[in-house]
């Protein structure tokens, strides 16, 4: 070859690999441009998905959805996301507030019992897997009926021109000013922040004075409708007619044996088999004669004596007695015990021995009754309850200082309870020592006392009876059978020293008080259930509620 030749050779061979560098060249920036565009997509798909999260949420947190959204309707009225989640907010507080107060440290023991882990969100739970519902679902299901009488009580006080007193109105207004004080304390930016915090996004302050005047007017209404009912003697007497029974007292003695009490059993208390029809019977027989046996007991002490001796209790580790009821009302009282207690021929100590029976159906469906056991019951007393009602001032130096436990409850020291009596003593003798009359009384409270609730009013309370929710000692002084009026007193209980002072009885009997208050509950539960005809509550979309919560955090 050719010195040329291979001259052109080499320019041919340069040329073909310039031109497939060119082309390997065009193909790769071609692939970069390919994969520029692709990722340039893949960023601004991502740019744009950010920015819809972004602009979500920032909508989310505006409350907007919640706003916009039907959570429920109730009485034909829609209600938002944010209506309906101060509902189930404050049902669900309001409730567990009421557990705490109710089994304090036993509360989650409680919780458990009614199916609830109190860690766990109340949507996480289930109520009835059959159904498929949750313990979210079962408030939200509460909290839409008071809703409903929330709303149909408020529609009705509107339609009459109901206004709230001024008392109520000025209470009202100072609690809902009080979130303005509380959004500061906690740091918040104001008060629709604070309340967001508490019930989610879209919670404002004029929301919820919207929501907290329907609740207290409807409320209000509520409590002016029964106070105002009234009714003279010649009504209460009518309505005690044929049922005098129900407003009387028992006091009475029981102690019961089974045909169980007699069957064989294993060392863990447990039967051994299931008993023959002959077994049961002669175990039943056993019952009968053992008590039977007590029927000759001259009175409770003498009753209590026998129980013990009997041969099925005589290896018994704690005493074995019987039952005693004191003053239970006579709906109250077991059925079967009922028409004996009730005899007005019955005598202190009497004693008689009732069969204890059970209910079933055969293969027909006829009723079957069976003899389980017998019962034999002691006669004490009975009461009218013709005790008039008592009405009572009281000072309260209250105990201070004291440490709090896990529970939160407080105890105090022996030097803090005896700095308050010291102070009680002073008080009353200070009272003493002046015009010792209820007018100075009420003065002294007005100026010492540390009851709040009754501060205004010279610590009066009103309609005191034997079953009046107060600590025993404070109830047992005011219903004390000798007790006149200008009595005074220092009593303990857990809050501190009372200082009492016995205003007056009232004219209304504890029996007459009773049948007034059941036609009063009667005739409001009429009035209401006309007033909630024809309402209604739906479930909307959930999404935006509050149904996550966790009870444990409700009491931090």
């Amino acid at each position: 070859m050719s010195a040329s030749s291979k001259k052109r050779l080499r320019k041919e061979l340069a040329a073909e690999m310039l031109t497939e560098k060119q082309r390997q060249e065009k193909k790769e920036a071609k692939k970069l441009k390919a994969m520029t565009i692709s990722f340039v997509a893949i960023m601004l798909v991502i740019a744009i998905v950010f920015s819809v999260v972004l602009v979500d949420n920032g909508i989310n947190r505006s409350g907007y959805f919640q706003k916009k959204t039907i959570a429920a309707t109730v009485n034909k009225q829609d209600m938002n996301s944010v209506q309906v989640n101060y509902y189930l907010t404050d049902y669900i507080k309001n409730l567990y507030s009421t557990w705490q107060s109710q089994y304090g440290e036993n509360l989650n023991v409680m919780l458990g019992f009614m199916g609830m882990d109190g860690n766990k969100p109340l949507n996480k739970q289930d109520y009835d897997k059959e159904k498929g519902t949750t313990w979210a679902d079962y408030y939200l299901g509460e909290a839409l009926s008071k809703a409903k009488s929330d709303l149909a009580l408020y529609a009705k006080a509107v339609t009459e021109g109901f206004k709230l007193s001024d008392d109520e109105q000025k209470a009202m207004d100072s609690n809902l000013s009080m979130i303005n004080l509380y959004a500061q304390l906690y740091g918040y930016k104001n008060a629709d922040k604070f309340l967001q915090a508490t019930y989610g996004y879209g919670s404002t302050l004029e929301s919820y004075t919207e929501y907290t005047k329907i609740s207290t007017i409807a409320s209000a209404f509520y409590s002016k409708y029964s106070a105002d009912l009234k009714y003279d003697d010649a009504a209460i007497r009518g309505y005690e007619k044929g049922k005098e029974n129900n407003f009387t007292s028992f006091t009475y003695a029981t102690y019961t044996l089974t045909a169980d009490d007699f069957l064989p059993e294993t060392a863990d208390g447990e039967n051994k088999k299931e008993p023959t029809a002959e077994e049961t019977a002669a175990a039943l027989k056993k019952a009968e004669e053992a008590i039977n046996s007590l029927k000759d007991a001259t009175n409770l002490d003498d009753l209590n004596k026998q129980i013990g001796a009997l041969e099925i209790n005589k290896d018994s580790k704690d005493p074995v007695t019987s039952i005693s009821k004191t003053d239970l009302l006579y709906p109250q009282v077991p059925a079967n015990l009922q028409k004996w207690l009730a005899d007005k021929a019955r005598l202190e100590n009497e004693i008689t021995v009732i069969a204890e029976e059970s209910t079933s159906k055969d293969k027909d469906g006829k009723e079957v009754k069976t003899v389980d056991g017998y019962t034999v019951v002691l006669f004490q007393k009975r009461n009218e309850n013709l005790n008039k009602l008592a009405n009572v001032r009281h000072l309260l130096v209250a105990f201070e200082g004291g440490s709090t436990a896990t529970d939160g409850s407080k105890t105090y020291s022996d030097a803090e309870k005896t700095k308050a009596k010291t102070e009680a003593e002073k008080l009353l003798k200070e009272w003493e020592s002046g015009k010792k009359t209820e007018e100075s009384f009420i003065e002294l409270v007005k100026k010492h006392t540390k009851d709040d609730a009754s501060k205004e009013t010279g610590g009066l309370y009103e309609d005191i009876h034997p079953k009046s929710s107060y600590v025993p000692n404070f109830l047992n002084w005011c219903i004390d059978s000798n007790r006149k009026v200008g009595d005074t007193g220092i009593i303990q209980s857990e809050y501190g020293y009372h200082i009492m002072y016995f205003s007056s009885f009232d004219e209304l009997t504890y029996r007459d008080y009773m049948i007034r208050e059941e036609m009063r509950t009667n005739d409001v539960d009429a009035w209401y259930n006309k007033t909630l005809e024809g309402t209604s509550t739906s479930v909307g979309e959930t999404k935006y509620l509050n149904m996550d919560i966790v009870l444990a955090n409700l009491g931090s």
